[in-house]
């Protein structure tokens, strides 16, 4: 069996469609046409068929696809072992992170993992956690930086807990109520009665990032529907309008610092949520993917 063939019908299984799967093969939308129908063919039987313009597996393409996967898996393993086995330091890692810790992490843990590792190049895929989590499934990544919350897990994948952060308020210095957040309120975050800003307009997180429920969770304990200036996909953004002394703001906790145009609060109660990283329950970590996970967990935990 052809790997290359594999790996063309697992692109448009991924993309559920041939041209944005030829795309990503870097080939012609023409010749992975041909690829599929030489298959189907060959294995008398459609492998795919169109629903509302997406390319969707039969129930014979889901056995295939299946196959195809476990093969590939098999040989990135069997590869992995051997460049070990020969000492071999060159390669290419996937990892996921976030888009808003990605940067930090990277220009963090980057420089130590390439003096020990020169030969081996990162393949960074900067997107929001349900994004990560399908990635791993897809095997198109084999490291991801990423948050879960409660006691919630995919059974699929491994997971190494490393610290709690929870949700934090800024508020503008200049707002009235400012004062009461004391001295050090990056340190000591006072709880706040959210009820006091009722009438305010909030700069929010969207509804792609994981925090947003929380977000919401937090609103509806305190028993009113935000109003919203505006929605943003970016921390850094939100935390931006909150030192402009443009709205308030929710955030994670590690966005608090020492600054003279924010002070912090936390809440009663308090929402919650663990970082930690994840990769495919029964994969093999090489050595270098065992020490670039060891240079982010380090990250996390100081951070």
């Amino acid at each position: 069996m052809d790997l290359h063939q594999l790996e063309y019908m697992i692109a448009i299984e991924q993309e559920q469609s041939i041209s944005k799967a030829a795309e990503k093969l870097y080939i012609t939308q023409s010749a992975l046409n041909q690829q599929l129908l030489r298959l189907e063919k060959e294995l008398g039987l459609p492998l795919f068929e169109r629903r509302n313009r997406a390319m969707i597996p039969t129930y014979a393409g889901r056995i295939y696809l299946t196959a195809a996967h476990q093969m590939l898996d098999m040989k990135k393993e069997t590869y992995k072992i051997l460049h070990e086995i020969s000492d071999e330091t060159a390669g290419e890692i996937s990892v996921a992170f976030t888009p808003e810790q990605g940067g930090r992490m990277f220009s963090d843990t980057f420089p130590e993992f390439h003096k020990k590792y020169p030969n081996i190049s990162l393949q960074i895929h900067e997107v929001h956690v349900k994004k990560m989590e399908q990635l791993l499934l897809q095997h198109e990544t084999t490291l991801a930086f990423m948050t879960r919350t409660g006691t919630v897990k995919n059974p699929d994948l491994e997971y190494i807990d490393i610290k709690e952060e929870q949700l934090v308020l800024g508020l503008p210095s200049s707002h009235p109520l400012a004062y009461l957040a004391g001295e050090r309120s990056w340190e000591t975050l006072p709880v706040i009665d959210l009820r006091l800003l009722k009438d305010e307009k909030f700069a929010m997180l969207s509804k792609a990032t994981r925090f947003f429920s929380m977000i919401d969770h937090a609103f509806a304990n305190a028993g009113f529907h935000p109003n919203i200036l505006f929605e943003s996909g970016r921390t850094g953004t939100v935390v931006s309008m909150v030192k402009n002394q443009v709205a308030p703001a929710f955030f994670p906790q590690s966005y608090a610092e020492p600054d003279d145009r924010i002070v912090y609060f936390s809440l009663n109660p308090e929402e919650k949520w663990t970082l930690c990283v994840c990769y495919l329950k029964g994969s093999y970590l090489s050595k270098p993917e065992k020490y670039l996970m060891e240079l982010g967990i380090r990250h996390m935990q100081n951070r």
